[in-house]
């Protein structure tokens, strides 16, 4: 099956960005990400998702240049989710200020047959995970594996859902976060997703780039290594370019290689934004899919 236009699930945030040189407010949140690459790549976006009544009109613009309308997703009493990313130490801190209303079985009708699922922190809930019925389905579970704790903060913790992960196409998960679904970290882990059912198993690995599980096969995608300027989003910019790419019909290898590239340039501007010309953008993909290892 070859899609030509995928879906985002999951909430537009306002990210609060903290570093050694202050802080600063920007667009965040996984569907601004994929809006991003998908422009980038020239293709089609539906999204489902939730922003409250104090969501600025210059996001709103913003979006909406990317092909990402999210005025049918105004709730106009509620907040629009506020999260906080602090990279004062050598591990992210993760905490919210606010978190927006669920995101139900009615905001995801008519979506079409290619869908990523990327929760910030448990807005999707399980009915309407059960409520989705496009067949070709990718999974960020980081917003399953968050917990909202008082003051503030979040924590980790193992999550499980069987049913949803057999219906998997595309599972991408950081090496944290695959070890809390699977149990376990590197290739056991995806071995064990793969196992269950998901077609392709990803863990991307920063600067270590991605390692990827597709049936018996296993290889390694190299990340493009340029300058870094800000990691937010990157997670969401690989899934965003592999899987464009795999709703296509195009060989893992190549979705792989689109989903680094993805990544890499996402990074090297601050905030939800990409500097590099689109044959820039394909030349890099290119030269990462040479260096791709393959494993016996």
């Amino acid at each position: 099956m070859i899609v030509e236009t995928i879906a985002i699930v999951g909430h537009v945030a306002i990210d609060r960005i903290i570093t050694g040189d202050g802080e600063r407010q920007q667009l965040g949140g996984p569907p601004t990400y994929v809006s991003l690459i998908t422009h980038l790549l020239g293709g089609t976006l539906a999204a489902a998702t939730k922003v409250g009544g104090d969501f600025p009109e210059i996001y709103i613009s913003e979006l909406a240049a990317r092909g990402l309308d999210v005025r049918g997703f105004i709730v106009p009493k509620a907040r629009t989710t506020r999260f906080v990313l602090d990279y004062t130490s050598n591990e992210r801190g993760l905490g919210f200020d606010n978190l927006c209303v669920p995101i139900d079985p009615s905001d995801i009708v008519g979506l079409p047959d290619a869908v990523i699922l990327a929760p910030i922190v448990q807005e999707i809930p399980k009915e309407t995970l059960f409520a989705l019925e496009s067949p070709v389905i990718a999974l960020d579970p980081q917003g399953f594996v968050r917990r909202l704790e008082s003051g503030g903060s979040i924590s980790l913790h193992p999550w499980l859902d069987l049913d949803l992960l057999r219906r998997l196409s595309v599972f991408k998960a950081s090496e944290r976060e695959l070890r809390l679904v699977a149990g376990f970290e590197g290739w056991k882990g995806l071995e064990r997703l793969v196992e269950l059912g998901v077609e392709v198993a990803i863990e991307t690995r920063g600067r270590d780039g991605a390692r990827i599980q597709h049936g018996d096969e296993r290889f390694i995608v190299p990340a493009h290594l340029g300058e870094t300027v800000d990691m937010t989003g990157a997670g969401d910019a690989f899934l965003a370019g592999f899987f464009s790419e795999y709703a296509s019909g195009q060989d893992i290898e190549w979705c792989g290689a689109v989903g680094s590239a993805s990544a890499s340039a996402v990074v090297e501007t601050i905030g939800p934004s990409i500097k590099i010309s689109r044959n820039e953008f394909f030349e890099r993909a290119e030269k990462i899919k040479e260096g791709i290892r393959h494993l016996a």
